[in-house]
C-alpha cells in the first residue's frame, strides 16, 4: 500500500487541527508499523531540506463524528498567533512576566547575597526562589484557565542518531498499541527538519496536561523503560509562549520537571543497561543501528532546559 492511500483521505480539515493531505510530512495514526516505516523512509529528519517546513509530525488521531474522519489537535505552542487561547494567555502572562523581572531586579539591588540571621535578612537566592514559586503557581492557574496545558519532554539527538530516535517515537505515538499511546497522555510528537546552531536536532514528545504530574511521569518512565531514551527536561507550552527560556533575565528555571523528578540516576542507568543488553542480544542488527547505539540512550542528551542544546565552549589550544 502506498503512503498516498494510507489514512490520507480520512483526516478532517478542521480549524486548529493538524491534517494529513497527500504526501504530507505529518503522520496521523492509528497506523500500522508498515505505514510508519513508509512515512519514516519518505521523511527522514537527517535528510530533510525543510521543503515541508521546520517540523515533521507524528500524531495519534481522535476519531471525530461519523464522516468527519480523523483529527489531531495542535499542541498549544503551535496554535496560530491570533488563536483566542494563545492571545488570552499572552495578555495575562505578560503582566506576570513583567512583574517577575521587576521583582528579581529589586531583589538584586536591595537584598544581600548571603542571608544574615542576626539581622533577619534573607539572601537573594531565597527571595528569588520565593518569587519563582509564586510565578509558577500563577502561570499554572492562567494556563488552565486559557486551556493551554500541553507541554513536552525534550530531546537533542545528533545528526547520526536522530533518525533512529525519531523512528522509535513515531511508532510509539502513531501505532494503536504503541508504548506512548498506551500511557493515554501522549498524542503528538515532532522533530526538527534541520539541526540548530549547536548541531543537534530537537524532538518534542507532548503530554496532554503538564500539571498532571503522575501522567507526565508515566510518559517519562515509558520513554526510559520502553524506548531506552532519556530526556533531561520537561517544558510547558505556556512557558514557551511567554518566552521563558534558560537565558531569561529573571533567571527562572525554564523547565517544569527534570528527569530525576520521576526516576533516580541509578534507576535510569539500570533501565538503560537492560535495554542495551536486550538490544545487543538481538540478531541481524543493521549497520545504522550499530553506529547509533552509543548515542541512543540520549542521556547523555543535554542538561539544557530549552529547545536548543547550548553550544559547547571551544577548547583552548595547548601552549
Amino acid at each position: 500500500m502506498s503512503m498516498a492511500n494510507v489514512n490520507l483521505e480520512r483526516v478532517s480539515f478542521l480549524p486548529h487541527t493538524l491534517t494529513r493531505p497527500r504526501c504530507s510530512s505529518k503522520l496521523i495514526g492509528p497506523a500500522t508499523y508498515a505505514e510508519c516505516d513508509e512515512f519514516l523512509n519518505a521523511y527522514k529528519p537527517s535528510a530533510a531540506d525543510q521543503t515541508y517546513g521546520p517540523w515533521y509530525w507524528a500524531q495519534f488521531g481522535v476519531k471525530a463524528k461519523e464522516g468527519d474522519g480523523v483529527k489531531a489537535d495542535k499542541p498549544a505552542e503551535d496554535l496560530d498567533e491570533d488563536d483566542s487561547k494563545r492571545v488570552k494567555l499572552e495578555k495575562k502572562g505578560k503582566v506576570l512576566v513583567d512583574d517577575l523581572v521587576k521583582q528579581c531586579q529589586h531583589i538584586k539591588e536591595t537584598a544581600p547575597v548571603r542571608s544574615n540571621k542576626a539581622k533577619k535578612l534573607r539572601s537573594q537566592k531565597e527571595l528569588r526562589e520565593e518569587e519563582y514559586a509564586k510565578f509558577n503557581e500563577e502561570v499554572a492557574k492562567i494556563a488552565k484557565e486559557c486551556g493551554v496545558i500541553t507541554g513536552k519532554w525534550l530531546f537533542y539527538p545528533t545528526p547520526e542518531s536522530v533518525d533512529i530516535l525519531w523512528s522509535k517515537i513515531v511508532k510509539a505515538v502513531a501505532v494503536d498499541d504503541g508504548a506512548l499511546v498506551r500511557t493515554g497522555a501522549v498524542h503528538t510528537a515532532k522533530v526538527s527538519t534541520a539541526p540548530g546552531d549547536s548541531g543537534s536536532y530537537v524532538i518534542c514528545v507532548y503530554c496532554d496536561d503538564s500539571w498532571d504530574k503522575e501522567a507526565v511521569g508515566k510518559v517519562f518512565k515509558t520513554l526510559v523503560e520502553d524506548l531506552n531514551c532519556v530526556s533531561s527536561a520537561y517544558k510547558t507550552d505556556a512557558f514557551t509562549i511567554l518566552g521563558i527560556d534558560s537565558k531569561h533575565s529573571s533567571g527562572i528555571r525554564s523547565s517544569l520537571y527534570g528527569k530525576n523528578d520521576f526516576m533516580s540516576k541509578e534507576e535510569i542507568d539500570e533501565s538503560l543497561s537492560r535495554g542495551s543488553k536486550a538490544k545487543a542480544g538481538k540478531k541481524n542488527k543493521t549497520l545504522e543501528e550499530e553506529k547509533a547505539l552509543d548515542g541512543e540512550g540520549f542521556d547523555p542528551v543535554s542538561e539544557s532546559e530549552d529547545e536548543e542544546r547550548p553550544r559547547k565552549k571551544a577548547k583552548k589550544a595547548a601552549k
